[in-house]
């Protein structure tokens, strides 16, 4: 029918191909292998995209964004007008902190939405409440955070002598939350009981710092830049400095969501990775930093931004340093980071039993589809697999969960 029609078209663009894929296996037999290989939802959306010739269920899409550096591949998707593009109607609305915009996003009060990772696999997993499937379209950007402590621990370097600290972070399931106890915990302390953790929103972080309510935080920038631009803090770490090419933010939305707008979807795909592959190009960071300084968007010091951005910043201590990855916007979901996210997850007790790590991994980030889009556009996007990370220069195997949480003593 037109749903298997679809789903061919969808996955094999050209004519020759198509004909070959079904010759070799037969119709039932391509069928059933375009089932196995492909998720449900996006074998769906692809083929009643395909099929329907792509007429948006919903033109005018809700789009939420938080105010900080991470958001700019959406930033951008309005500033060139690339919703549009695709027949959609953006409205971009900021919302200030981390549990309202997943709130916001679950009532559908937001159609499509910035989520810090790994608010997405929680929501999935059912932590603290029902599994709301959701999924990651695209990652918004990686690195592009900071451990900021107040100035009066500038010559308390060392975390082992942190105990009894209050840090900030903007939410519970975050990877700040994560890499701040890692962090912690690969120092010797014990991540929950030697340091207490408030929940602030990101604009929060600099005020709470400067009157004397935690002794730091881990937050998105400019949170950082801007502590140390108000000589309220200064900068520990950048966060790549524990994990190298983090992923931060995502564009999430709910699977009930896709699967009652699979056109809308598909539409809204297209214009975020568009979006993505301009801003992550670093000739196209000219000018950058006084849009996203904007008082509708990020609301900041136009050189509080373009220090994040450039990678050319002050850390608060008197010395100006250089990184020039300090913040990227590679869209590419992989699933090697999520499966770390989730361990640690159940290494803290968030996760209280073992689950499927892997096959969450799969299910949430939508790997296939974001190289598909991306490598559409021209772009070039990495393998779909299980591959290595290095966390604080040890590595991490994607491919063996249980593994790592059995040297944790968790398993």
């Amino acid at each position: 029918g037109a749903m298997a029609q679809g789903m061919l078209h969808g996955l094999f663009p050209e004519r020759g191909l198509r004909r070959a894929f079904v010759k070799t296996l037969g119709r039932a037999g391509a069928l059933a292998a375009l089932t196995a290989l492909t998720p449900l939802t996006q074998l769906a959306a692809v083929a009643q995209e395909r099929s329907s010739k792509g007429a948006p269920e919903k033109k005018r899409l809700a789009v939420g964004f938080l105010p900080i550096t991470c958001a700019t591949p959406l930033i951008y998707a309005e500033q060139l007008g690339l919703f549009p593009r695709e027949g959609l109607e953006l409205s971009l609305q900021k919302i200030a902190g981390i549990a309202l915009i997943r709130d916001k996003m679950v009532n559908g009060e937001l159609d499509i939405s910035q989520q810090v990772m790994p608010v997405a696999l929680a929501m999935s997993a059912g932590i603290g409440g029902a599994p709301i499937p959701a999924r990651v379209m695209t990652v918004l950007n990686q690195n592009g955070n900071s451990l900021v402590l107040a100035m009066k621990h500038k010559d308390n370097r060392d975390p082992k002598n942190w105990k009894g600290f209050k840090f900030a972070v903007p939410f519970e399931q975050s990877h700040q939350m994560l890499q701040l106890r890692h962090y912690l915990a690969s120092a010797g302390l014990d991540a929950d009981r030697d340091v207490s953790y408030r929940v602030v929103p990101p604009s929060e972080y600099v005020s709470n710092l400067r009157v004397g309510n935690i002794d730091g935080f881990f937050g998105g920038e400019p949170g950082g830049q801007r502590a140390v631009y108000e000589g309220a803090g200064f900068i520990h770490l950048v966060s790549s400095e524990i994990w190298p090419e983090h992923p931060c933010c995502s564009v999430t939305a709910t699977e009930a969501w896709i699967k009652a707008h699979p056109n809308s979807f598909m539409a809204a795909y297209r214009a975020i990775i568009a979006a993505s592959l301009h801003v992550s190009e670093p000739a196209n960071r000219t000018g950058m930093a006084k849009i996203l300084a904007q008082p509708q968007y990020l609301n900041q010091p136009e050189t509080v931004v373009d220090q994040v951005l450039t990678g050319r910043y002050a850390d608060g201590l008197g010395n100006v340093k250089t990184l020039p990855r300090r913040i990227d916007f590679q869209p590419f979901p992989h699933y090697s980071s999520a499966v770390w996210l989730l361990t640690q997850m159940r290494r803290w007790n968030m996760i209280k039993e073992d689950l499927d790590y892997k096959g969450l991994a799969r299910q949430v980030m939508l790997a296939s589809d974001a190289k598909r889009l991306i490598e559409e556009r021209g772009g070039k996007a990495p393998e779909v697999g299980f591959r290595k990370e290095t966390i604080l220069g040890k590595s991490f195997d994607s491919d063996r969960p249980a593994d790592y949480l059995k040297s944790l003593g968790k398993a």
